[in-house]
């Protein structure tokens, strides 16, 4: 009986031993800091830790012990370590932050968005990028592809003047064989190609500009070119302001059928310049002769534009103002507007009657230096770049 109740009282001693163990739990400290000890005796290891018993947010260094008036992670840890709730102001402002990281530019970012500016112009028909190197990428496809067009509608009969051209050289010679009282040699069979074609094409680049013409044999004039130059940096000796410049000597045009191929093509080029609206209200004012030397006026996308009218030639040259949406939206929190005088603002555009763009007389920069036009000259003469274009 004596053996049976020390047995009990073994038993009872270490379920009571069992329960104290695994039912301790809660915060301890040391010279070191507080910590916590979790129900089954292991301390709390690094990381966010809820208080199982007021609900309060605590975070643990790596050694376990509680951090306190500091910032984790964002959050703010009062001087009891307890984690402070943030204000929806707090949480908007880091929203903000996040979004200005994910938008923030890249090498990688920006080369993909150039590409794809350049893939997507052509079937939009006319460009919408403010950064000069995106523009530029936009150009070079409207480029590739409008005086691609214009070279096709030109040389569209080539191969049938051509036969022609060759057919009646070879009967001329025949006949002066024929005259020659032993017809032993056959006359000279010679073909003047340029009088059928009296103009040829240009497709020009290197590793600072990239120059496209439509030009005139008899004296390498440009009828419709477009160019321009890759230099981006300011303070480099061949860096040029403006991004783009398309020009249109039309009274020299070869011929009063090819004169047809000339406009459509110049017309797509100004649209893609400088947008739908006001590419087509240029071009209006080009073909009814108005349009003044030295006026300016903005771009459908918000660039700006020049003209110079000088000696028959109508060149536009366009200047990027290298605005993107983050900076545009910068900016408008920069003056301090608030959200409703913007909305009266727009209110008030829209009560604007709409009207064609109206360009101003201005100041007009002075024409290239005669060196580029001689290199121009030069670069006309390739025969490589002639057949590029040609087909």
């Amino acid at each position: 009986m004596k053996k049976k109740i020390l047995m009990t009282s073994f038993i009872a001693a270490s379920l009571m031993a069992s329960l104290s163990l695994t039912s301790f739990a809660g915060w301890e400290q040391d010279d070191y800091g507080w910590y916590y000890v979790n129900s089954n005796g292991a301390r709390q290891g690094r990381g966010w830790f809820t208080d199982p018993e007021t609900k309060l947010i605590y975070f643990m260094d790596p050694g376990g012990y509680m951090m306190s008036d500091t910032m984790v992670e964002g959050y703010k840890l009062a001087e009891d370590g307890h984690r402070l709730d943030k204000t929806e102001a707090q949480l908007e402002l880091e929203a903000k932050r996040a979004e200005e990281k994910a938008s923030k530019p890249t090498p990688n970012k920006v080369r993909l968005e150039i590409e794809n500016a350049g893939k997507t112009a052509v079937s939009r028909g006319y460009s919408i990028w403010t950064l000069r190197t995106h523009y530029q990428a936009e150009m070079q496809a409207f480029m590739d592809n409008i005086f691609k067009a214009m070279a096709d509608e030109i040389y569209k009969d080539r191969k049938e003047r051509r036969d022609q051209a060759y057919q009646a050289a070879k009967e001329a010679a025949e006949a002066a064989s024929l005259a020659n009282e032993d017809g032993s040699s056959v006359g000279d069979m010679s073909v003047d190609l340029s009088k059928l074609y009296p103009t040829s094409t240009l497709a020009s680049k290197d590793n600072e500009a990239v120059h496209y013409s439509i030009y005139r044999l008899e004296d390498s004039q440009d009828i419709i070119a477009a160019n321009y130059s890759k230099v981006s940096k300011k303070d480099t000796l061949r860096f040029v302001p403006y991004a783009f410049e398309l020009s249109y000597n039309r009274g020299i045009a070869s011929s009063e059928s090819d004169l047809a191929a000339f406009d459509s093509g110049y017309k797509k080029l100004l649209v893609a310049s400088l947008g739908q609206e006001q590419g087509n209200a240029v071009y209006e004012q080009v073909m009814a002769g108005t349009l003044e030397d030295g006026a300016t006026g903005d771009t459908d996308s918000g660039n700006t534009f020049e003209v110079i009218n000088k000696d028959g030639i109508v060149k536009i040259r366009v200047t990027c103002s290298e605005k993107t949406a983050e900076s545009e939206s910068s900016e408008s929190e920069d003056t301090g507007l608030e959200e409703n005088s913007t909305e009266e603002a727009v209110e008030t555009s829209e009560e604007v009657p709409a009207t064609s763009p109206v360009i101003t007389p201005g100041q007009s920069q002075t024409d290239p230096e005669t060196a580029e036009n001689e290199e121009n000259a030069e670069d006309q003469q390739s025969e490589d770049n002639q057949e590029s274009m040609e087909g």
